[in-house]
This record gives structure tokens, C-alpha cells and sequence, in this order.
């Protein structure tokens, strides 16, 4: 017998599979369901890799930060730079895909790649996208990040801001096991939805170790197969205007069990990517108080994850420009929470006060 899954096999492949009466056919081949599903070593070392990759791009993204303004860096020069920080790292065989570095309205094309006739230059006046990924004999990597180095409009700091909080609940989400992606893609969509924006491509997709950087089954298609624990996906949605510029933040995140209050097979995801968002361009007063909190535990992951492989590669220059870029944000109600806690004491005051006179 022959068993193949039908929704990832083509039809070339099909035809030449006889005879027919050999033939076993289900949705999807054993092979990747078991495959999608990482036991406690595969998941650890994929972890493990994803380290070392923040590491390469940290160091890609503090040098266009200090370089661009000269104006002598590309798109061809940045994406030539984050391979060469990649080659570095230990383990490494290569990017895991044709970078995409992309400003100004490049980046407004979702998979646009530069080419010697089409990349521009960089520039402090345009935001700039980079999603880029690496091979490690650990682990498979894919991540992206958007910046600007200059002022962004108010225009391009909601829209980078309802994308992060795209990405947030759909990290921070708790669901059943068995869920499957399709069911929860619309969190990454919502933030934007409310304000009339969207995205035109899938909200994430599989990943393997030293395989595939889009491997198959799991994501949040309507033909991704459920969630189960083990299970790393990207998680990227994103906002691109037409000829002006684009934007997509991507992390992998697996995921775990949730401990939650009564059930007990529930879910969540936690998200390996450690690189931090582009504070410039992030509007804290839109964010809800959960989602600050989100974001700040995950700063502190990148702190305590990061930055002793930053101190054991020797990189104190990169150390300082993650830890300056992870520093926590005030969260919201905190203010609050002191103006009302002094009206309280106030109150009281001037009542113990009026008793005594």
C-alpha cells in the first residue's frame, strides 16, 4: 500500500502512483501530521537556534540604525549583511529563504525581494521591512521586523501599532487543544479591522528543524490541521499601503499547555523569535493594559534569553542596543491607579481633618 495525504500531494505525483488498487489517500499524510507535532528535544533546540538568530539580526538592525544616515546602505546591502551575521553563528548552513528587505513602497509588496536593478536606497524618511531566516543544524528560523529611523507619521505609527496588536492576541490567545488556526486567524486582524484596514496573505505557517521553513500542515489556513502542543508556527499579520509602504511583524511561537483556572486541556502560544519591536513606532496609548503587560514579559524574555549569548559571543555594543530597546513600557492604569489611590488618601485626609476641627 501507497498512503498519501491529498491535500499536500500534487497531482503529478497522484497520477504516477498505480496500481490503483494500492492506493490508500487521507487528508494529509501521517508523515506530516507526526512531523508537526516536536517532542522536548526537537522543541529545545529549535529554541536554542532561534537565540542565536536574534542574535544576527539584533546586530543587523543596530547597524542600519547607525549607518543609514549616512545614506550609503541598500536593500541589497542589508540583506547581504544579515546573511553575513547569520554565517557567524554556530551551526549555521545558510539563510533559510531569499531575504526580503524592502523599503519605502517596496515594502507595500508583501514578497518582494531586491534585485540589482530594483534596490533602493535606504533612507532615514522611509520605514524599511526585513523578513529573513536562517538554516541551523537546530532549527529553521524566519522572522521579520519593521523600522524607521527617522519620524514616522501618525498614519504609519497606528498601523505598525494595530499590527503589533495583531500579533499579541493572537500570542497571548488561550484555546482548547484541538483548535484549529482558521478559528482564531481573525484576532491578528481584528486591531485593524476596527479602523478599516487589512492584510492580503496567510496569518502564519509551519516550521521546521533544519527543514522547511514552510512546512506543512500546521498554520492557520482552512486547510491546517488543529493545534496540539508541540507545534511551531509563524505568527505574522501585517498593513501595506499602495506605493507608500508596508509593514509585518513575524515571530515563531509554539504552542504549550495553558494553566488555566478551570480547564484542562487548554492552549497557548510562546513565541521564540527574541528580537524587539521598533519602540518609534509603537502607540502605547492604544494598547490595552493586557497587551502592555504581553509585551513587557516578552522584553524581559529577550533580556534574560539574549543577553548572555551576547555576552558569551563578546557582543557589549550589540548587549547595550537590546537591553536599551527592551526596556519596559509604563503600563496602562498605572497612572491611573496612583491619581485614584491619592484622591482616596486625599478624601480621607480632609474628612479626618474636618472630625478633629
Amino acid at each position: 500500500k501507497v498512503w498519501i495525504g491529498t491535500e499536500y500531494t500534487n497531482f503529478a505525483l497522484y497520477e504516477i502512483i498505480t496500481p490503483q488498487e494500492k492506493l490508500m489517500t487521507s487528508s494529509y499524510s501521517p508523515v506530516l501530521t507526526t512531523k508537526a507535532v516536536k517532542d522536548e528535544t526537537e522543541q529545545q533546540i529549535l529554541r536554542d537556534a532561534h537565540v542565536r538568530d536574534a542574535v544576527a539580526v539584533i546586530q543587523l538592525l543596530m547597524w542600519l540604525e547607525k549607518f543609514v544616515p549616512d545614506g550609503k546602505e541598500t536593500e541589497l546591502s542589508a540583506a547581504e549583511y544579515v546573511n553575513k551575521c547569520r554565517s557567524k553563528q554556530n551551526d549555521s548552513r545558510g539563510p533559510s529563504f531569499e531575504t526580503i528587505s524592502a523599503s519605502g513602497p517596496n515594502a507595500a509588496l508583501a514578497h518582494y525581494s531586491p534585485t540589482a536593478e530594483t534596490s533602493r536606497r535606504l533612507t532615514v524618511d522611509e520605514m524599511y521591512l526585513v523578513d529573513s531566516g536562517g538554516q541551523y543544524l537546530d532549527g529553521t528560523t524566519d522572522i521579520t521586523r519593521t523600522v524607521h529611523w527617522g519620524t514616522p507619521t501618525k498614519v504609519q505609527k497606528e498601523a505598525f501599532t494595530r499590527v503589533l496588536m495583531g500579533n499579541i492576541e493572537i500570542s497571548r490567545t488561550v484555546f482548547p487543544s484541538g483548535t484549529r488556526g482558521v478559528n482564531i486567524e481573525m484576532l491578528g486582524r481584528r486591531a485593524l479591522w476596527e479602523v478599516g484596514l487589512n492584510y492580503g496573505h496567510g496569518t502564519g505557517h509551519g516550521v521546521g528543524n533544519y527543514f522547511g521553513v514552510h512546512e506543512w500542515p500546521v498554520g492557520f489556513q482552512t486547510n491546517n490541521i488543529p493545534f496540539r502542543a508541540g507545534m511551531f508556527t509563524s505568527i505574522e499579520p501585517g498593513y501595506y499601503k499602495e506605493n507608500d509602504f508596508g509593514i509585518r511583524i513575524e515571530d515563531i511561537a509554539v504552542t504549550i499547555p495553558a494553566h488555566t483556572k478551570y480547564g484542562h486541556n487548554f492552549l497557548t502560544f510562546d513565541t521564540i523569535s527574541l528580537v524587539p519591536y521598533d519602540k518609534k513606532l509603537i502607540d502605547t496609548t492604544l494598547l490595552s493594559s493586557e497587551q502592555l503587560q504581553w509585551l513587557n514579559s516578552y522584553y524581559e524574555k529577550i533580556r534574560q534569553l539574549v543577553g548572555p549569548e551576547l555576552d558569551k559571543q563578546g557582543l557589549h555594543e550589540e548587549k547595550e542596543w537590546m537591553l536599551r530597546n527592551t526596556e519596559p513600557f509604563a503600563e496602562s492604569g498605572s497612572s491611573s491607579s496612583i491619581s485614584s489611590s491619592s484622591l482616596t488618601f486625599v478624601a480621607l485626609t480632609i474628612a479626618l481633618l474636618h472630625n478633629i476641627i
